[in-house]
């Protein structure tokens, strides 16, 4: 598959003004492909306002009855980026695909004019790296990410695993036995096992409840856990590790 130049085609025709939006708080989300689109959706479905930008016409087709406001524009155009608000967004996100040195240059427009609230695609560490040297904090790669995801969903017993930051995580999994029928208060878990248990659902209910110390869980419950990426896969793992010794 091709990827799409970004300064190919000549600026912008926009549908309707987005400084209202701009200003009441809208997310900018430049670049609509697999990510951007599904980061999109996922905003306007939460009841955000959400100004889409994509170089490509039929990508814009596709999400104008999906977001407040979407154009076909060139992003790495200071003047375009000014016509959309881009100063006055609440977030913007910059999830263009291939075309590294694209990102980059919209990256630098985007300080330039002033936002400084920015979440931006990386397709490589030099990449992220490069990011990070312009000043931006919140630097995303999905595909890293999704597999160092996986990686500890393989190793441990968890049904979703979500990484804070290098040496803190969360983790949703089931109570092991040894913790299972009296309340958390008659174990020490974070002593014992180096987590805390923060969260509970019970068996065929949506809703999560805190773990306060009086709660006493059960095997069909599930919890979520918090604690270093190492303590809470081995904590996931404590029935496994009773089977083998039983």
């Amino acid at each position: 598959m091709k990827s799409r130049k970004w300064r190919t085609r000549p600026a912008a025709f926009f549908l309707g003004n987005p400084h209202p939006l701009a200003r009441d708080g809208a997310v900018a989300v430049i670049g609509l492909g697999r990510f951007g689109g599904s980061l999109a959706t996922e905003l306007a479905a939460y009841g955000v306002d959400v100004i889409g930008i994509d170089i490509d016409e039929a990508v814009v087709a596709q999400y104008s009855d999906k977001l407040a406001f979407v154009s076909r524009t060139d992003a790495t155009d200071e003047t375009v980026l000014r016509q959309v608000g881009i100063e006055e967004v609440s977030r913007v996100v910059i999830a263009i695909g291939n075309d590294v040195e694209a990102g980059i240059l919209v990256a630098s427009k985007v300080l330039k004019i002033g936002n400084q609230h920015i979440w931006a695609k990386a397709v490589s560490q030099t990449h992220a790296d490069i990011l990070g040297q312009l000043g931006i904090d919140n630097v995303i790669r999905p595909e890293n990410d999704m597999g160092r995801r996986t990686a500890h969903l393989i190793r441990g017993h968890m049904s979703d695993f979500m990484s804070v930051s290098e040496d803190f995580v969360l983790a949703r999994t089931a109570p092991p036995v040894r913790i299972s029928d009296s309340p958390l208060a008659s174990f020490d878990i974070r002593r014992e096992y180096g987590i805390s248990v923060v969260a509970f659902r019970r068996d065929g209910e949506d809703t999560w409840n805190i773990a306060d110390q009086d709660v006493t869980l059960y095997a069909n419950d599930e919890i979520l856990v918090a604690g270093s990426p190492r303590e809470v896969e081995d904590f996931s793992t404590l029935d496994e590790e009773d089977d083998e010794e039983g």
